[in-house]
């Protein structure tokens, strides 16, 4: 069950759990604020944890909106480029072949190719491409990398997901935003691990970062990267 909580100015939804001894604070990549605390807490005592992590909050809310302005425009012309999996591809216009049109995006020979007459749904192809490219990809990887974890999930997504990377649903669901198939391999699997250690430690407590350092030992590495220069994707 949540509730919103203002402290100070600051709205944040406020999260009870059984499970949960400790009062965590938590930023999302979005600027939203979370609280988690156990079921019996009085909210006198989440309140004045949140006003003594106050510095803290609004310099993390700060480093947010340094690091996620909003992306450039695409334009959709010769010679842009577009990532895939950490490597950067040139799109080029193409005309429609009348005898045999080619579809209206591909990628071939280093280039995305863009048929010219479909250029006004330039977002929608390259959203729906990455997507049917991209899932099974992503499919095979996480199968590969819950027999590390010991831990299955009931299904697998690729869709837009906002400012999350990767979710975790109720019934073991797993959901990917499509542009994490514009991350560089190592930073994918980070986010593919995170997810996948969610599905037995629920919060990010010390079980799970622990959980995710014995099948990334560099993880914290990972995690700084992508914090720093996921923006740009």
């Amino acid at each position: 069950m949540t509730n919103p909580l203002v402290v100070d100015g600051l709205t944040y939804e406020l999260r009870r759990s059984p499970k949960r001894v400790t009062i965590g604070i938590t930023v999302d990549r979005d600027g939203s604020l979370s609280l988690t605390a156990p079921e019996d807490c009085p909210e006198a005592t989440i309140e004045e944890t949140a006003r003594k992590k106050q510095l803290w909050v609004h310099t993390k809310l700060a480093e947010k909106r340094l690091l996620f302005r909003p992306r450039a425009k695409k334009d959709y012309v010769t010679g842009e480029g577009f990532q895939y999996l950490g490597r950067s591809y040139r799109l080029l216009l193409v005309d429609a072949e009348a005898d045999s049109p080619a579809p209206a995006l591909r990628l071939r020979g280093g280039w995305f190719e863009l048929r010219r007459d479909e250029r006004h749904r330039a977002e929608e192809h390259f959203v729906g491409w990455y997507i049917r490219n991209g899932e099974p990809w992503i499919r095979r990887r996480v199968g590969l990398l819950s027999d590390r974890i010991g831990a299955e999930p009931a299904s697998v997504c690729v869709r837009e997901l906002g400012y999350r990377w990767g979710s975790c649903g109720l019934g073991g669901n797993l959901n990917f935003h499509w542009r994490t198939l514009c991350l560089p391999p190592r930073m994918v699997e980070y986010v593919f691990v995170h997810e996948l250690v969610h599905l037995v430690e629920p919060h990010h407590g010390p079980g799970f970062w622990r959980r995710v350092e014995r099948v990334i030992p560099d993880f914290a590495d990972r995690k700084r990267w992508l914090a720093e220069n996921g923006g740009r994707y």
